[in-house]
């Protein structure tokens, strides 16, 4: 076949100057557990360049061990390799879809052997920079930004999927932050005694102060900082999450994807160079200090030496189950039938890479759930904001109330798992549906929860019997709420903000449980370095954003992500900055 590829390009170059280009994607099936998966593969000088999971229809958390598989193959540029434990016949239909797609090709194992061969004997690529910083989402780019802003000439990220953003992209890019310029607006009072203490209350007693009391001495400079130099628009409107005493998150317009864009377009901007398709594997240590990260990128091992620090933004592990399962002690299972919000990227390898350099790890056991996702593909509802925002209801199977609706992600979390089938569901009026814009705004969503047979719109009769739910019950339940609403006093779960339920037609959609943050992760100090199991710094090395633990504690507040990666982002380039001046 690739004689034949290669023929035809010759006759076409016959007819007008043309380039003939080694590399070529060819598409493969195989059958997992649930069904087909069918992948692309990238395929350049008989070396698999890249793979991308196409379609498939396997339990939603099984899609971080697919992008795992991908990874091995690829830097392995070999189908010889294991199946996961407890994800069996989903690997070895996602190995049998890669082997389709070389068999496409017309390439063996034996060609794949030869290019390994080849490679061996290539040098080790080398690439020194100021500052090298792994991981493209919130945090990365924050970091890389400072540290151009500051003076370091070469920055340098390394990204190992094929586009940036990682969880923030996912994210709303939703920001808390005390004494915001929206709080002014509509008179709202607020301190950074409160933001720190609310904080703490969530944190159960586990995040440590030092860190949570930085984060609340920057973060306010921070949202001026992206608001003002870096570019991001804000909502003149903001949002009351729980946990929160009092409304103080700001909304960027566009969401995550706004967000990072506009975080990316700045770093391009400043002359930040991101590589792409490019795994960190290993941190480079010398003397005990860290000098870089090896890397593998098609096919190619490379060395990315850092003469200015090290930056770890790799984010959390809720896409990685068995590290979910190793560390988990509160909750009844974390295996792979619970899903996650988060990209399939997010597979603690930042973690992983500093424990083997010495990093102390601290809070793994705090795991954080979400509890109003799609039970078709795990992901958080963009809907749901009328709940966070507005006002919906929270109901069960038997059309009954079982929570404060504005309570913290965890409280509902704990609360949802234990209904039955562990499944609830969201109502929001016809009000709130219009005042907020629901159906315009998120169209695209609604289409694709009607498409999967999770959302309805509809009376409130058509919504119960769509979900199989009592009718009598659930309006029975909602002319109870409005009662004590009138009322203004929950007699049953203590919330506060008693909303009326008003008229149809109804948006109403079913929910599960994802996991959704990992609190846990790498030990830092105020300053963003990283610190060894014996409590001291690991000289060269910082790290920011989900990638480390101790701020949060057991448990992270909504809305506290972007303040986080943005505070010790910055933190982390400043302190390897400063210290570079003093070298």
């Amino acid at each position: 076949m690739k004689k034949i590829l290669l023929a035809l390009l010759l006759m076409l170059s016959a007819c007008a100057p043309q380039s003939i280009n080694n590399t070529d994607t060819f598409q493969g099936e195989g059958f997992g557990k649930q069904g087909k998966i069918i992948v692309d593969v990238v395929i350049k000088d008989d070396k698999i360049e890249h793979i991308e999971l196409v379609k498939h229809s396997e339990v939603p958390g099984f899609s971080g061990k697919m992008i795992q598989l991908a990874d091995e193959i690829i830097s392995k540029n070999s189908i010889d390799v294991d199946t996961i434990t407890g994800a069996t016949l989903t690997s070895q239909g996602f190995i049998d879809a890669v082997k389709d797609a070389l068999t496409q090709a017309g390439i063996t194992q034996e060609d794949l052997m030869n290019a390994n061969m080849q490679e061996q004997q290539q040098k080790i690529i080398e690439q020194h920079s100021d500052l090298v910083i792994v991981g493209s989402g919130g945090a990365g780019f924050v970091a890389a930004i400072q540290a151009k802003q500051l003076g370091f000439e070469k920055v340098t990220i390394i990204e190992k999927m094929a586009f940036n953003g990682g969880n923030t992209r996912m994210s709303g890019g939703e920001y808390a932050c005390y004494n915001n310029w929206v709080q002014e607006s509509e008179g709202i009072i607020d301190s950074k005694e409160a933001f720190i203490e609310d904080i703490l209350i969530s944190g159960q007693g586990r995040s440590n102060e030092t860190l949570v009391r930085t984060l609340a001495d920057h973060v306010l400079e921070n949202a001026y900082w992206l608001r003002d130099e870096i570019g991001v628009q804000y909502k003149d409107e903001q949002s009351w999450y729980g946990g929160h005493r009092v409304a103080r998150t700001l909304w960027p317009v566009g969401d995550g994807p706004a967000y990072v864009n506009t975080l990316a377009q700045k770093a391009e901007e400043l002359g930040v160079e991101v590589i792409y398709n490019t795994k960190a594997v290993e941190i480079i240590m010398e003397n005990g200090q860290a000098i870089g990260i090896k890397a593998v990128s098609d096919g190619n091992s490379l060395h990315f030496y850092g003469d200015s620090g090290i930056i770890l933004a790799t984010g959390g592990f809720s896409a990685n189950v068995e590290m979910r399962q190793q560390y988990n002690t509160q909750w009844p299972t974390l295996d792979a039938s619970i899903p996650t919000t988060n990209s399939p990227a997010i597979v603690g390898d930042g973690i992983l890479m500093a424990q083997a350099a010495g990093a102390n790890l601290i809070d793994m056991d705090a795991i954080q759930l979400y509890p109003i996702n799609n039970p078709a593909t795990g992901n958080y509802y963009f809907v749901d904001y009328a709940r966070l925002i507005g006002n919906a209801l929270l109901v069960n199977k038997d059309g009954e109330r079982f929570v404060d609706e504005k309570e913290t992600r965890e409280i509902i979390s704990r609360a949802a798992i234990e209904q039955k089938d562990a499944m609830i569901y969201e109502i929001i009026d016809d009000q709130v549906a219009k005042s907020m814009n629901l159906e315009e705004d998120y169209a695209s969503e609604i289409a694709r929860c009607l498409d999967q047979g999770v959302l309805i719109k509809g009376s409130l009769k058509e919504c119960a019997e769509f979900f199989d739910i009592p009718y009598e019950t659930l309006a029975a339940t909602i002319e109870h709420y409005n009662e004590m609403a009138a009322q203004g006093v929950d007699t049953d779960f203590n919330r506060t903000d008693l909303i009326p339920i008003g008229d149809g037609p109804y948006l109403m959609f079913a929910c599960i449980v994802s996991v959704h943050h990992t609190m846990g992760g790498v030990q830092i100090d105020e300053n963003a370095h990283v610190i060894d199991t014996n409590g001291n710094i690991i000289p060269n090395l910082y790290a920011a954003g989900e990638v480390t633990g101790g701020i949060h504690g057991a448990n992270r507040l909504g809305s506290l992500s972007i303040p986080d990666t943005v505070c010790f982002g910055r933190i982390a380039a400043a302190t390897a900055y400063n210290e570079h001046l003093k070298k």
